[in-house]
């Protein structure tokens, strides 16, 4: 690997870990939200979810046990349209392959032939990657508020 493919490698890596810290905050929501004797029996099914239906679960799960507070089905849903730009970021970065496009870009492509090979993909520059990182870490830490509020205070 060049400097560059390490450079955007480690922040293609900055962005993985925010995605899982976002994933496991939508799985303890859920979990914490959701009703049951035993929150544990609740873990099979949350862990059967992908991203983006913990997402919509969530979605439903806060306009019914959380209906009485408006602030937080409001906030949630404005979080949410954020969130969902993001997680096509997301999809790409995880699941489409990386290159170099010239000395100071790398290109991340589709995973699916069809589309790689017709040449369809995003170029990122170093300040690129550092803007997605930063969006990353915003959706984030709003998330991080809206639970603390929300979440672990009606727990």
């Amino acid at each position: 690997m060049n400097d560059l493919e390490l450079q955007a490698a480690a922040r293609v890596g900055q962005l993985a870990f925010a995605f899982t810290r976002l994933d496991f905050l939508l799985a303890l929501s859920l979990r914490n939200l959701v009703s049951a004797s035993s929150p544990d029996a609740l873990n099979p099914l949350i862990e059967r979810l992908g991203f983006k239906d913990k997402m919509d679960a969530l979605r439903d799960v806060v306009a019914s046990v959380l209906s009485d507070h408006q602030n937080a089905v409001t906030e949630y849903q404005a979080w949410y349209a954020r969130a969902d730009r993001l997680r096509t970021t997301r999809n790409a970065f995880v699941h489409g392959r990386w290159g170099m496009q010239s000395r100071d870009t790398v290109f991340n492509a589709s995973t699916k032939i069809g589309k790689a090979l017709s040449g369809v993909a995003r170029n990122f520059s170093l300040a690129d990657l550092d803007a997605e990182i930063s969006n990353a870490s915003q959706v984030v830490a709003e998330f991080n508020d809206w639970h603390s509020r929300y979440v672990t205070n009606a727990a």
